[in-house]
């Protein structure tokens, strides 16, 4: 196969996440990666040292680009609530803009681990979820919000996760600032009548 124009690092990285998306780890082969990024099985292994090394690389660009997403939204400036409501604004607009990503990460952690490399994704959104426990301690502290930490940024987290998953799933425009400024009422306010 000719190589024709555009291959390299980010061409495979992009045909390995769509591929991966849509047919699983295990249902994508080398041949069709290289295929799909134009580039040769050489040019592939110059990149990454096998399949499996391309897949440990994907996943750990998501979580990285996620935890910078978090990073960023934390530092919005304004009330505990404003910056919750940035943090979850972020983040819908991150699975909003790249759905490719959604997919793919979707996919492979809900995938049989047989079917899959070894990747320690309960690892990583642990270390988001301890990130977010931190910012809800200083909402504590600072008399914003009342509960655990910990307990408080799991159920951010679970908030999100499910409204991503419910685009995902529907079609549904649930990746909205309004959405985002709606759950975290709930979350810091409660369940109330209105």
């Amino acid at each position: 196969m000719k190589k024709t124009g555009g291959g390299g690092r980010a061409a495979i990285l992009t045909a390995a996440m769509r591929l991966f998306a849509e047919k699983g780890y295990a249902g994508t082969s080398t041949r069709e990666i290289c295929q799909a990024a134009r580039i040769t099985k050489p040019v592939l292994y110059y990149h990454f040292q096998s399949k499996e090394h391309l897949y440990q690389e994907l996943m750990i660009d998501c979580f990285s680009q996620h935890q910078k997403v978090l990073l960023r939204a934390s530092q919005a400036v304004g009330t505990f609530r404003d910056r919750l409501i940035a943090i979850m604004e972020y983040d819908l607009k991150s699975a909003r803009e790249d759905p490719l990503k959604v997919r793919f990460l979707t996919r492979m952690i809900f995938s049989p681990e047989e079917q899959r490399p070894r990747f320690n994704a309960v690892e990583r959104m642990e270390n988001q979820r301890s990130f977010l426990a931190g910012i809800f301690r200083e909402g504590v502290a600072a008399g914003a919000v009342r509960g655990k930490p910990r307990e408080l940024a799991t159920i951010l987290m679970g908030m999100s996760l499910i409204t991503i998953l419910e685009n995902l799933f529907t079609g549904r425009s649930t990746l909205t600032r309004r959405n985002a400024e709606k759950l975290v009422g709930v979350l810091l306010d409660g369940c109330s009548h209105e």
